[in-house]
């Protein structure tokens, strides 16, 4: 390799080299500096219709509580154009509807449409829908299928204490006071304060030797609050 030695030499290489390459260059900075834009609109693009979409959403979510059975149709156009997240949403509140008015399995419809377009934010939630739906319909034995495999740890509790109603509906007393014990259990590791109904069906099938819910909510919430406590400190 060439050694330049001499300050105007290693000048004259660079100008040389300038003069050869600045069009590429000034193109690549153009194309990057195009890309940013591009991708600032496009983002911006994003943020706008999704606020757009959430902002139907909302409005015929109020529709459906207010007026729910002159609002379906509505709901069911908006849905049918949203095989997404807003569309998945919103199929859960007609499921709502559909149930209230005993016809479950257009509801179970419905909740499959959010399990399937609603990605790992929806589906979880929307299979413990579906597996209430399937209690409500009497179909016991499929919503414990169902309920065995969701495994999402956020919908633990949920999960038992469901569980706990579908085998006490079936007289399984034994199993129902196990599955509610077990939700108690979950919301004392994980520091989620137990519910009063909670309390309620698990004491109503207490066992000997147990220590009562109520109880164990009290203590659960004495931790909770020193907790918060030492947090603000």
């Amino acid at each position: 390799m060439d050694v330049l030695t001499d300050d105007h030499e290693r000048e004259q290489v660079v100008r040389n080299w300038w003069h050869e390459n600045w069009l590429s260059l000034t193109v690549g900075v153009v194309i990057a500096i195009g890309g940013m834009v591009g991708y600032r609109y496009y983002q911006d693009h994003k943020t706008t219709q999704a606020q757009e979409y959430a902002y139907q959403m909302s409005a015929i979510q109020t529709k459906l509580t207010l007026e729910p059975t002159k609002a379906l149709e509505q709901a069911s156009s908006f849905i049918k154009e949203h095989e997404d997240i807003y569309g998945s949403l919103l199929s859960l509140d007609v499921a709502a509807v559909q149930t209230n008015e005993g016809k479950y399995d257009e509801a179970l419809k419905s909740v499959d449409f959010a399990i399937e377009n609603g990605g790992k934010l929806v589906a979880p939630n929307a299979t413990l829908v579906k597996a209430h739906i399937l209690t409500q319909s009497q179909k016991y034995d499929e919503a414990v299928v169902l309920l065995e495999g969701l495994t999402q740890d956020a919908y633990a509790v949920e999960k038992q204490e469901l569980l706990g109603d579908i085998y006490l509906l079936q007289g399984k007393k034994d199993l129902a006071s196990k599955a509610y014990q077990e939700a108690i259990s979950i919301c004392e590791q994980k520091n989620i304060a137990i519910t009063s109904v909670l309390q309620i069906k698990a004491d109503s099938l207490i066992a000997e030797g147990q220590t009562p819910a109520f109880e164990r909510a009290l203590k659960l919430e004495e931790k909770i609050a020193a907790s918060a406590t030492k947090i603000k400190k």
